[in-house]
């Protein structure tokens, strides 16, 4: 099931869709960061998804400081940490005071974006249990002023993460994947990366056929729903 809800944040409404599974609860709940493009068909099919496979989903619009009608090319230029990190704040919130939801039992997921979102989101706030990165990168580099990159916080993280990427990447390169393996191995931070050859970037996204790769997308799914299942247990 699929609903609309509004949470305030700082004076601004942002919208939230959150996608419930059909029995009955409690669930892990999930806030799926969307990626550039926002919360598209892509997005709302990978909250349906999770919800399918037993997750209380929340997808918020983090793009609801700008005007409705404005294109995703420029509210994307607008986005700041700190302003993001009040979204998830925002969130998380919300998930935790749904009846359905285990508020013990809280993750945080993303592409492209959406990845980098939910590392910021990880490295920020202790209480989400798993991050999901896919193909998200940039995690070195600030967006906006008043925050050090997301990598300045990879000591902070409590969560478990899984990043899955592709081989030909033209947006996160290899050796960005290895250096952020490396920072997270140096905080002891579990986690676990799979590169994906003959895939670049946004492989899971059916709606850009130039880039969307079957067969990659699909194992990833599988790897993401059992390393949910498994962190969450």
């Amino acid at each position: 099931m699929l609903k609309s809800v509004k949470v305030d944040v700082s004076g601004s409404s942002m919208s939230i869709e959150l996608a419930t599974p059909e029995t009955d609860g409690p669930f892990p709940g999930l806030i799926l960061c969307h990626h550039r493009e926002g919360v598209d068909e892509f997005t709302l099919d990978a909250a349906k998804r999770l919800a399918a496979s037993g997750y209380v989903v929340a997808v918020p619009n983090m793009y609801h400081r700008r005007l409705a009608e404005e294109g995703w090319q420029v509210s994307r230029k607008y986005l700041h940490d700190l302003e993001i990190v009040a979204d998830i704040r925002a969130t998380a919130g919300l998930l935790m005071r749904q009846p359905s939801v285990r508020p013990d039992a809280i993750g945080i997921i993303g592409h492209c974006m959406g990845g980098r979102t939910a590392f910021l989101g990880a490295a920020i706030l202790p209480l989400f249990k798993v991050a999901v990165m896919l193909y998200g990168g940039h995690i070195f580099k600030t967006e906006g002023q008043g925050m050090p990159p997301p990598i300045e916080f990879t000591k902070d993280i409590r969560a478990v993460m899984l990043g899955l990427y592709g081989k030909d990447d033209h947006v996160i390169g290899v050796e960005e994947v290895k250096r952020l393996d490396g920072e997270l191995r140096r905080h002891n931070v579990k986690h676990e990366f799979h590169i994906y050859d003959n895939a670049g970037h946004a492989f899971q996204d059916f709606s850009r056929p130039d880039m969307y790769r079957k067969d990659a997308s699909d194992d990833a799914w599988k790897r993401v729903i059992t390393f949910l299942h498994k962190s969450f247990q």
